[in-house]
């Protein structure tokens, strides 16, 4: 950080000095860094080459398998990292068990898979020690397609025949709002009108400097079904 232009105004002032004593953390350990890292290599090593699933799906179901199994033996020794503990790869606060996450839960909405378990408590207490960030986590419960819905999957773009949309949301009752804010609550996260304003503020804005804890997400459509979903949602200006 001390070498981007916009912070340097800042140096010489006293908590800037504090801020920086406070984050200098050299503590990281390294191996389980390399080790968390390495799970999101696994993941996306079989699932980019030529043919991906339909060539490699029984190699890539295994890795996953793999790899979630490492980090339910990290939970079970209580030592599922966070920031403080492996750092971040990006000024996102990306880790590499991200992805894992991602196609795990991804995988629980199939009708195929319905015996396989939702992790919803594992995710919501990772939120709550601040070890995941709970926009991202409320991301992944709600692509479980079970029944936590805190109103961040239902924020999107679409995609028809390569071309991108405008972002919609939901169209929400005065009761389906109430609950949605109540399951926000639980995850510690900000109201879902405050959200919708950080993220209006980060589409129109998108040189902004500032980062805001958002998902996007993409639903490739044809026509038809695009304006079957646009009934019921709201474009975001």
């Amino acid at each position: 950080m001390n070498r981007l232009e916009e912070f340097q105004t800042y140096h010489s002032n006293r908590k800037w000095k504090q801020f920086e004593a406070e984050n200098n953390n050299s503590n990281i350990n390294k191996e389980l860094r390399n080790n968390i890292d390495s799970l999101h290599i696994r993941d996306q090593l079989f699932r980019k080459k030529e043919g991906s699933y339909k060539v490699y799906g029984d190699t890539i179901h295994k890795i996953d398998s793999i790899n979630l199994y490492y980090i339910y033996s990290l939970l079970y020794a209580n030592n599922f990292p966070g920031e403080d503990e492996i750092g971040v790869s990006s000024i996102t606060g990306n880790q590499g068990y991200d992805i894992v996450f991602h196609h795990y839960t991804q995988k629980t909405s199939l009708v195929e898979n319905k015996r396989m378990p939702k992790i919803t408590p594992i995710l919501v207490n990772l939120v709550l020690q601040g070890k995941v960030m709970p926009n991202k986590c409320s991301h992944w419960l709600e692509m479980q397609n079970g029944e936590f819905k805190a109103g961040v999957f239902g924020i999107s773009n679409f995609s028809i025949n390569g071309i991108k949309t405008n972002y919609y949301r939901e169209k929400y009752s005065y009761e389906r709002k109430l609950i949605l804010d109540e399951y926000r609550k639980w995850m510690c996260l900000e109201s879902l009108e405050d959200y919708l304003e950080k993220f209006i503020f980060t589409l129109n804005n998108p040189s902004t400097k500032y980062r805001f804890d958002i998902e996007k997400s993409t639903f490739e459509v044809d026509e038809q079904m695009f304006n079957i979903f646009k009934k019921n949602m709201i474009e975001l200006k």
